[in-house]
């Protein structure tokens, strides 16, 4: 089984090449890094970690298609590719739903957006620059006219498509080299689904793509405290309050009606009771938490359900959730 690590770049650059060298001498197949609209640039985080580091895989998971006109991220990867050796995966998302709407972008409804032709556009423009063509392109969202890079790309830069959207899903795995299926939180029946949206998109293309997920983990050697990080964590209460449909959890005996005193706490802003009052059986459908023999068991129902790349997402004892993971995985051979 591959194993991959995620994280958001709350971590300083030199955090961050840290953890990557870590991740590579454990054996991880590869390290992604989320784009962040307040955080530290991922960019920067990703070409530390290549510095730091000389075999593993180094993903952005993922750059948004607003912010980065798509000739700008083709000249940056490339540019990453050189220095990393070949090692870089451009991941490429719409945007995150909190954000992007705060800087004067709409993403709903989306019938009006456009997601999927906006970010259709966004990798042939992207596949088109590295291809080292003059490139002209008259797009709904991008233009790009008389325009070639100005050195020539020699490293393949994998593609790894990002979305919740069936379409998008299917629409992927036709011109991408992965598809991330989750930002972090998916309970194995939904991701089951997103996998069968992308096996329509390979049927198509006439081969498979890597399936990656990221999936929230906390192990610890004392099971309470690892339950308590993910209580405490605010993106976690954030997506169980405002974004994850109820009834995805009702085979979980997860309820609105028993998440309700949940998400009354935190529309007061009452963080910490909203933590308290969270149902066990939501952590257990949306995360990773226990202890590592736990944590390994439901990595494997994920990968069961066809993911081919469990990206973790370490929270709380993070150190020994990337140590002890590693090697109960690599014991397995």
């Amino acid at each position: 089984m591959k194993l991959a690590l995620g994280f958001n770049p709350v971590l300083s650059a030199e955090e961050s090449a840290r953890v990557a060298s870590q991740a590579e001498n454990l054996g991880y197949d590869s390290i992604w890094m989320h784009e962040s609209l307040y955080q530290r640039d991922v960019v920067t985080c990703i070409a530390a970690m290549a510095e730091a580091t000389s075999r593993i895989r180094i993903g952005s998971g993922v750059i948004n298609t607003f912010t980065r006109h798509p000739v700008a991220a083709a000249a940056t990867f490339a540019t990453l590719a050189e220095l990393s050796h070949g090692r870089i995966v451009l991941g490429v998302g719409l945007g995150s739903f909190p954000t992007i709407p705060l800087i004067g972008y709409g993403i709903f409804p989306v019938e009006k957006t456009r997601p999927l032709v906006r970010i259709a556009e966004y990798v042939k423009v992207v596949k088109s620059v590295w291809k080292g063509e003059k490139v002209e392109f008259d797009g709904e969202f991008f233009q790009v006219h008389n325009l070639s890079l100005g050195f020539k790309a020699t490293n393949a830069i994998p593609i790894f498509i990002a979305s919740l959207s069936p379409k998008t899903q299917a629409y992927a795995a036709t011109v991408a080299d992965g598809v991330i299926l989750s930002p972090a939180l998916s309970t194995v029946g939904v991701t089951a689904r997103m996998v069968r949206n992308v096996a329509e998109g390979e049927s198509k293309r006439g081969r498979s793509v890597e399936r990656a997920s990221y999936m929230m983990t906390s192990v610890d050697p004392n099971r309470e405290l690892a339950i308590q990080a993910v209580r405490s964590f605010y993106f976690f209460l954030y997506q169980l309050a405002e974004v994850v449909p109820s009834e995805t959890l009702h085979g979980y005996g997860v309820t609105e009606e028993k998440l309700l005193p949940m998400k009354e706490a935190w529309k007061r802003g009452d963080i910490s009771q909203a933590g308290r009052l969270v149902p066990y059986e939501a952590i257990e459908a949306l995360t990773i938490t226990g202890s590592t023999d736990h944590a390994v068991d439901r990595v494997k129902e994920y990968t069961k359900a066809g993911v081919t790349l469990p990206i973790l997402m370490p929270i709380g004892n993070v150190s020994y959730a990337m140590n002890s993971l590693a090697a109960a995985i690599n014991a397995q051979g």
